[in-house]
């Protein structure tokens, strides 16, 4: 990973080359989109905005012109550009200029903020409109042979998860641009002060002015107000996931606190990935908890 991360920093076109190429294998492999990501906004990080942005604009023109060539529209580039690559580079603006990263954090949900809002701007029932979308995309599986060709059991989840599903897009929107940053952050460290961002994540907390904005989206959601109660809901699952992401921060500093092995961090991402994903909510109320009772200062005095 360092070697790539200095290959980047070389020059633009080393980096638009990295952008590009990981851009494309990852509409076969997505995860690698991540790479994409972090390559902008470790150039964004070292190098400035001007320097981001000719790397972002320039690979946003290569991707369209190949999508063109190859498909007949440029959608891809602009896909790429709207949901990941202009955040990255306005998250990366942001944390080279203020050096923090629970404010860039932030930032990246209220992105996922304004990206509900515009959903339930633009589309008028967008609980219709989800499932609309998400029964296109399970159909084949329904009239197949499989786990999933029961259509009376499949129909009703499909329809549940309709109506939360602009929060958890949003939210997986912006979890994705972290991983992206904190991986761009993670390089900058690696290559210029190595251990930066270990101490930058364990000491990450969001503040208690976002606690209290959540404690009111989470009571606005649970007032009979129809579509405003609704959406009010979909934004407290962008705003927890954020909270995911503080109670992670915490568990890692607690575990190099307590001086306890990785392995305890390792079972713990197996753990919910795999086998007990609600424990992600666990996770959130801890890290909102955190706000307050600063658990790794008490730790600390102890």
């Amino acid at each position: 990973m360092k070697a790539l991360a200095t290959f980047i920093l070389r020059g633009p076109s080393q980096a638009i080359l990295v952008v590009v190429g990981t851009a494309v294998l990852a509409m076969m492999l997505p995860p690698l989109s991540v790479l994409s990501g972090a390559a902008i906004a470790l150039v964004t990080l070292r190098n400035g905005p001007r320097s981001g942005a000719m790397v972002m604009l320039g690979s946003t023109a290569f991707v369209a012109l190949m999508a063109w060539l190859s498909l007949g529209n440029v959608l891809p580039g602009v896909v790429f550009l709207a949901v990941l690559w202009l955040p990255l580079w306005v998250l990366g603006w942001v944390l080279r200029e203020m050096r923090s990263l629970a404010l860039a954090t932030t930032v990246a949900g209220m992105m996922g903020i304004i990206g509900v809002l515009a959903i339930y701007a633009i589309v008028g029932n967008v609980s219709a409109w989800w499932l609309q979308m998400l029964m296109a995309m399970f159909e084949p599986a329904m009239e197949a042979d499989g786990p999933l060709a029961d259509r009376a059991m499949v129909e009703p989840i499909l329809a549940d998860l309709s109506r939360i599903m602009t929060g958890i897009a949003a939210a997986g929107v912006s979890l994705n641009v972290l991983l992206c940053l904190f991986l761009a952050r993670a390089w900058q460290a690696q290559l210029y002060n190595p251990g930066g961002f270990r101490n930058e994540f364990h000491a990450l907390r969001l503040g208690q002015k976002l606690a209290l904005v959540s404690l009111g989206f989470i009571a606005l959601s649970l007032l009979p107000l129809g579509v405003v109660s609704h959406m009010a809901g979909e934004i407290v699952i962008v705003i927890l996931s954020l909270y995911v992401i503080q109670g992670l921060a915490l568990l890692h500093s607690i575990v190099a606190q307590r001086g306890l092995h990785v392995t305890w961090l390792v079972v713990l991402y197996l753990v919910m990935l795999f086998i007990m994903p609600h424990l992600l909510v666990l996770v959130a109320v801890m890290g909102l908890v955190d706000t307050w009772a600063d658990f790794r200062r008490r730790l600390a005095a102890k």
